[in-house]
Parts: structure tokens; sequence; C-alpha cells
């Protein structure tokens, strides 16, 4: 599936002195999948992905990426961040650039970059003129202006209002259809998880508590039964609430259920 790479994480371990942040995590993600993971503030979300972008070392496992284990760097990576981390000094199209180090026609693909987040009138500017959103795009388009196979997601909508987060979750959807790389997404929205992923990962303590699919067309309707119930499950798990992940469970079961005889039907 798709253009991405594929991903096993082995019993990955990570401890900062005497606190332990990951613990034994395994986890495998395919080819071109969108994965959201959840959880409460520190229990190893952003620590996790750093691991993937191989900007940290591992206190014990490890991570295999197309089937080799991933060393001190990973090329195949780029990371949006919460921050834009714009250079003032820069235009617009530099900034894209950036994400080339400035060479091998730079420019060209700069362009197109900011085509691709809807930018391109703006290439000349500076990064002072622009909102917060307009600011996140030029971020969105310097990731994707190196083709990645794997693109990595810290929390990059967190500062902007729910309108023009929303047409920033829409827009990476549709790159993300179009290209088809692999996609993790850090996020404490559950909505904005369920909007976006294929699957949706729930961490606490630095270990993998739940692990669902999301099964419902895009795009994803946030008014519907399907999608309140998928949304409720994950934050029951959250929350720790006991009955509410039996009661949504049982309905979410039961429409995966249905899903699968479906494919079966005459």
């Amino acid at each position: 599936m798709g253009n991405g790479v594929q991903l096993e994480i082995k019993q990955l371990t990570k401890r900062f002195g005497s606190k332990s942040v990951l613990k034994g995590l395994n986890l495998k993600i395919q080819k071109g999948q969108f994965v959201a993971i959840v959880g409460k503030s520190g229990c190893g979300k952003s620590t996790l992905l750093r691991h993937i972008a191989a900007l940290e070392t591992p206190t014990g496992g490890k991570i295999i990426q197309n089937g080799v284990t991933l060393g001190k760097t990973n090329d195949l990576v780029r990371f949006m961040f919460q921050e834009d981390r714009l250079l003032p000094w820069l235009s617009i199209i530099e900034n894209v650039g950036v994400g080339l180090g400035l060479k091998d026609q730079w420019q060209h693909a700069s362009q197109e970059a900011l085509k691709q987040v809807g930018l391109e009138d703006y290439e000349n500017e500076w990064p002072s003129v622009l909102s917060g959103g307009q600011r996140q795009r030029v971020a969105l388009a310097r990731a994707l202006v190196a083709n990645p196979r794997l693109l990595l997601f810290d929390e990059p909508l967190g500062a902007l209002d729910a309108l023009t987060r929303m047409e920033m979750q829409e827009l990476i959807e549709k790159l993300w259809l179009d290209q088809r790389y692999t996609s993790i997404l850090v996020t404490h929205d559950i909505s904005e998880a369920i909007v976006l992923a294929d699957r949706v990962i729930l961490l606490e303590e630095g270990s993998v508590k739940l692990d669902i699919a999301i099964d419902l067309p895009r795009p994803r309707q946030r008014s519907s039964v399907e999608f309140v119930n998928y949304e409720k499950l994950v934050l029951s798990h959250v929350l720790n609430k006991k009955e509410g992940i039996n009661e949504v469970s049982e309905i979410v079961n039961q429409k995966e259920t249905e899903s699968a005889l479906s494919k079966y039907s005459v």
C-alpha cells in the first residue's frame, strides 16, 4: 500500500536517568498508512516520533524501516512541528527550499510544493506577512518538497483556530491521499485523529494501550453516529472509563463485524 515506508518497532525502550518514557514498545506500521498517536501529556508520544526520525538514541530495542535497522540518521523522513520554524530573513520560497538545502534545482521544486498547499502567489513574500495557518502551509510545503516517504507530524495544528485547523486537516488528508507516504500524527485532539487516521494508537505510560482501525469512508463525517462512537471509545480509554469502553466497544465491534460480513454477501 502506498509509496511510504514500512516500520516495525521492537521492544523500544527509552530512559532519561531513572525515568522510563518508553517501555518495551512494539508496533508495526504498513507502507502508506496514516497513523494517529494520542495520549496524555508525558506518555511518550513525541519521544516515539523523535526515535522514528533518528533524533534520539534508544536505551533498548530497535526500529526496522523497510527491513533495515534504523541507524543514526533517517533520510526518508521529514518532520512537521507545532511551531512553523520559518526563518524570518528568508522569503517564502527560500524557506521551502531549505527542505532541499537550497540546492539541486530547489527553486522549481519549491514552487511546485507551494502550489500543492495553495500558496504559489506568496513565494516572494516574507514570513511576517502570513497568518498562522499560512505559515503552517509553508512548513508543510517545506516538508513535502523533498518527496518524503515518511512524514511525521508533532501537534502541527495545535496553535490554530478551529476553522483554520479544519482547513489544514482537509489539506493534509488530500495531499496524503494523492501521494500515499506513510504518515504518523501526534495529537491531543481525538476528533482530529479520527478524521485523518487509518489507525488510532493510544499510548499510556510508554506502552500501547489501544490500537484501533478506523473503519469509516473518507472524507469523514464528524456528525455521523459511527464517528461519534469511535470518538467516545478512544476518549473512554484515555480517561479509563470502563463503562464507556464496554458500551461503545460493542457498537464499534458490531459495525466492524457487519463490514466484514458485507464483503462476502451476494
